[in-house]
């Protein structure tokens, strides 16, 4: 039985369509430009490397070349997230017809995480966001993260269920024994990496009600 639900943020709350994340994905590589000196030319490789090889490009940077990683933070988040992001009374309504408590669990921080949720309108909905910063900076899929997120839940990891648009990153949590959701919103193939340890597959947010309503939970 499925007691707690861990959500991740950036692009499962809300669909790519939105444009958020290409905003901040610009904010990375402005980053690397401007305040690392990399060329311009050569960012895209380096942050394809670094999302294989550590998960998410702020992972790579701060092993690789040692950056303050709130700086990062704070540079790359620098967005109006509502001019992006409209209040979704759908999503709103969903979220209350899940009983179970309902946590985010990001590769961002807590205060973008909190930006992002009150745009929408559902920030009541979540009594816990574990960020970047509470896992010390281990990003998922490290399997760490995933050990200090249990850690702190009040349920065992076989009381929770993951859901996450990166299936890659639901493949620690499988191994923990948690229930695995995968938002399949895009096409990319590299998000459909570990797509074998979902136990559910969606194609938006919304549905996320209705396997709980066929008592599949």
């Amino acid at each position: 039985m499925i007691k707690h639900i861990l959500f991740d943020l950036d692009d499962t709350l809300y669909p790519t369509s939105a444009g958020l994340m290409h905003a901040i994905s610009a904010r990375m590589s402005e980053y690397m430009v401007t305040r690392l000196g990399i060329p311009a030319e050569d960012v895209d490789r380096q942050r394809r490397d670094y999302w294989s090889r550590y998960g998410t490009t702020l992972r790579g940077l701060y092993v690789e070349r040692h950056i303050d990683p709130q700086d990062f933070l704070d540079f790359v988040h620098d967005v109006r997230v509502e001019r992006y992001l409209p209040p979704d009374a759908r999503l709103e309504a969903m979220l209350a017809r899940l009983p179970q408590p309902k946590s985010i669990f990001t590769n961002a921080s807590a205060k973008y995480a909190h930006a992002v949720l009150r745009a929408l309108g559902i920030e009541k909905h979540f009594g816990a966001i574990f960020d970047i910063v509470f896992v010390e900076y281990h990003s998922k899929p490290a399997p760490s993260a995933y050990d200090k997120v249990v850690a702190a839940l009040p349920v065992r990891a076989d009381e929770c269920l993951m859901i996450d648009d990166a299936a890659r990153n639901l493949v620690p949590a499988k191994r923990l024994g948690m229930k695995t959701m995968w938002l399949k919103g895009s096409a990319d193939a590299l998000l459909a990496e570990g797509s074998e340890c979902a136990d559910f597959t969606i194609k938006t947010i919304y549905e996320v009600a209705e396997v709980s309503m066929r008592g599949e939970l």
